[in-house]
């Protein structure tokens, strides 16, 4: 008697949600259309179709649920589920057709490319990557970097078959690392890139030597702080502790000897008066695998006191964007790279993981433009959008790693980085820019769609 009551309960619920599948074409051709996006309306839930067309959405669907159905280059449509089952579960998008005025052709379709058109800029002095950078009044700072070449020791050493487990592994990487420590060289210079000349200036101060820091703007002063030095005969690395402190106008560089967040490959913003330093790597094991900090620290500028702040989840190296009261940020460890998006908000102190990337990234380009964030990696150019909570992949022929990007004017400038083949880093002298246009007559090679709860993918 009791489990015929549950079933007369749980009865309503169980008629009211069901699982929907169906088939998506073109209205065009009848072909089946791949990655379209389908979105419950009133679930929230969505999904992707496969490379058949086919998509499926779990039982928590209600029967008065709208799916919106959508694909760049088609119509987007709403339908009713209940309507689905009359249409033999198949939708059919009508190809967007744009109309064009003034000229004997009055339609014509809509053509996406494979790949974003970008255009290559003014050089570099000389290759450089892990610098720091930030706009200032519609022009690019950018200071310092490792302008060095280097032989991959870890590959080399796999190719041989010694891991870190072998007792010749420190020995072994320890040559290696020594036959390259001649090549290092970490970069001085201030560079500022003008959009409107295109061309490059070189500040007539010097500034320390130092690469994986970063630089802040704040009331026409520069602060330069965090990442890594070399000694004199540019084999052993150090932890830089001062901080240079840059008055553009005045031309004048003084030193602050206190900072408590000695790291390199961290991230840094600038909020309100204050500026926020998380996480990056402190040191290396005998291994040469490194230590990584969870700390969040804020420095108070008109003050000049530093105040801890919330950890972060995990300690690693970090990059970020700051959006409103929120930063975003993007990770990594030596065994675990790049991957997943989480916030910090400023105002709660509280973590929160926005999404999961695509794949992982070893060191990605990272800027922002309003609500989006736009991340560059060895071909690929990503944008999240942290409203729609959508996550679209796009390929562009640029092959670099560990490239810095602004945006800056409507467009996203890739500036430095490395090139990168089986066994050899070579720093990167090249300027480019793509504009924001081309993501809209460019076709997404994969694209994701999150609901409060859920993730929507297929690889």
């Amino acid at each position: 008697m009791k489990k015929l009551l549950y079933i007369i309960i749980l009865l309503p619920f169980i008629v009211n949600a069901q699982t929907v599948s169906g088939i998506v074409k073109s209205q065009n051709t009848n072909l089946p259309i791949e990655d379209t996006n389908i979105y419950a309306l009133r679930t929230q839930i969505g999904t992707l179709t496969n490379e058949n067309g086919e998509f499926s959405l779990n039982n928590k669907i209600k029967a008065n649920d709208t799916l919106q159905v959508s694909h760049i280059g088609y119509i987007t449509i709403k339908i009713a589920v209940k309507d689905l089952k009359k249409s033999n579960n198949t939708i059919s998008l009508e190809e967007d057709i744009e109309t064009l005025s003034n000229v004997d052709i009055t339609s014509r379709k809509v053509k996406l490319k494979s790949k974003l058109d970008f255009t290559q800029l003014a050089s570099l002095e000389t290759g450089i990557y892990s610098f720091g950078s930030t706009v200032i009044n519609d022009k690019i700072y950018v200071t310092g970097g490792d302008s060095s070449e280097e032989s991959n020791a870890l590959h080399t050493l796999k190719e041989k078959g010694i891991d870190s487990e072998d007792p010749k592994f420190e020995q072994k990487y320890l040559q290696l690392v020594g036959f390259q420590g001649s090549k290092n060289f970490y970069n001085g210079d201030l560079l500022i890139y003008d959009p409107k000349t295109d061309s490059w200036e070189k500040s007539a101060e010097k500034f320390k030597k130092r690469a994986y820091h970063n630089i802040n703007y704040y009331d026409n002063t520069l602060y330069i702080l965090g990442g890594k030095r070399l000694s004199t005969n540019k084999k052993i690395e150090y932890l830089d502790n001062e901080i240079e402190v840059f008055d553009i106008n005045k031309k004048t560089i003084a030193i602050d000897k206190t900072n408590p967040h000695k790291a390199a490959d961290f991230a840094s913003f600038v909020y309100k008066d204050n500026i926020i330093v998380m996480g990056g790597s402190i040191k290396s094991n005998e291994k040469n695998q490194k230590i990584f900090t969870d700390q969040v620290h804020m420095y108070n500028i008109t003050s000049g006191l530093w105040y801890e702040l919330a950890k972060m989840p995990e300690a690693k190296e970090v990059k970020g964007v700051l959006i409103g009261d929120k930063i975003f940020t993007i990770g990594n460890t030596d065994s675990k790279s790049f991957s997943e998006i989480q916030s910090f908000d400023l105002t709660s102190e509280t973590w929160k993981n926005e999404t999961t990337l695509f794949s992982r990234l070893e060191n990605p380009a990272i800027a922002s433009d309003n609500n989006t964030i736009y991340l560059f990696e060895d071909g690929k150019l990503l944008a999240y959008n942290v409203k729609s909570r959508q996550i679209k992949e796009y390929l562009v022929q640029l092959e670099l790693k560990s490239a810095t990007m602004h945006f800056l004017n409507n467009k996203l400038y890739i500036i430095g980085g490395h090139t990168f083949t089986t066994y050899i880093k070579t720093p990167s002298e090249k300027v480019y820019s793509i504009s924001i246009d081309e993501l809209e007559t460019t076709r997404p090679s994969r694209v994701r769609i999150l609901s409060q709860n859920n993730v929507a993918q297929r690889n």
